[in-house]
């Protein structure tokens, strides 16, 4: 028998591909009802959990039943690790109480890798806000513990390198299209959904992204190399 490689979670505290025990067991233990499964592949578990390599597509089938629907409830975070000369981000996307999709990713820009690990805070505010817009919802609420996600944004901070220049012009283009809000949160206070994007972060530094998330990232990645 095939061991269990991969690991989807289709009702927990998170929802999505896991490919670790560990990291299933976080998701589903003490949850009510909570339905998860092993797989040899990361395919086998996608197609478990309904997803064809169109996240932005399962997404938006589950928004037209979730209750506050055209608003995304979003927490990011990142990451750096300098042995590994990269920068990752964490979102924890919230439709609803049952309805929560995590994402990961990561960068090695040489300009970005200045900024360690708020390049991964940058990069993943920028993430939850063009998921927000693919998906078709009007407005944003982005949830962080860095200020300057918020502050370069509404001119507060001045943003005083060219790569927090363009995170705050990104952002405030955007802005014009979907109502963007900022929520800041403690840093490690045990807020659930704050934990959880930092355990993404950290995941996203070794994780290979789906064909789905390449082709944001590499834009986004490219915007703010640019």
């Amino acid at each position: 028998m095939a061991a269990k490689k991969f690991y989807g979670v289709k009702k927990g505290k998170s929802v999505g591909v896991f490919s670790t025990w560990e990291e299933c067991r976080t998701m589903v233990e003490g949850y009510p009802g909570a339905e998860f499964k092993g797989f040899a592949t990361r395919a086998e578990a996608e197609r478990y959990l309904g997803l064809t390599g169109e996240g932005s597509r399962n997404m938006q089938s589950k928004r037209t039943h979730a209750s506050g629907a055209e608003r995304l409830l979003a927490y990011v975070d990142g990451s750096y690790d300098d042995s590994l000369k990269k920068y990752a981000f964490g979102c924890v996307f919230i439709l609803d109480k049952d309805t929560v999709y995590t994402e990961c990713g990561n960068g090695d820009n040489p300009q970005s890798l200045q900024h360690r690990n708020v390049t991964g805070e940058m990069l993943g505010a920028m993430y939850a806000v063009k998921t927000a817009m693919f998906n078709g919802f009007s407005s944003i609420e982005i949830c962080y513990d860095y200020q300057g996600l918020e502050k370069w944004v509404t001119g507060e901070w001045r943003a005083k390198t060219e790569l927090t220049g363009k995170y705050a012009a990104a952002m405030r283009e955007w802005g014009r299209n979907i109502n963007i809000t900022f929520t800041k949160v403690a840093a490690h206070t045990n807020v659930k959904y704050n934990e959880l994007a930092d355990l993404m972060a950290k995941k996203g530094l070794t994780e290979a992204n789906g064909v789905p998330r390449v082709r944001l990232l590499t834009e986004l990645n490219r915007y703010l190399k640019e």
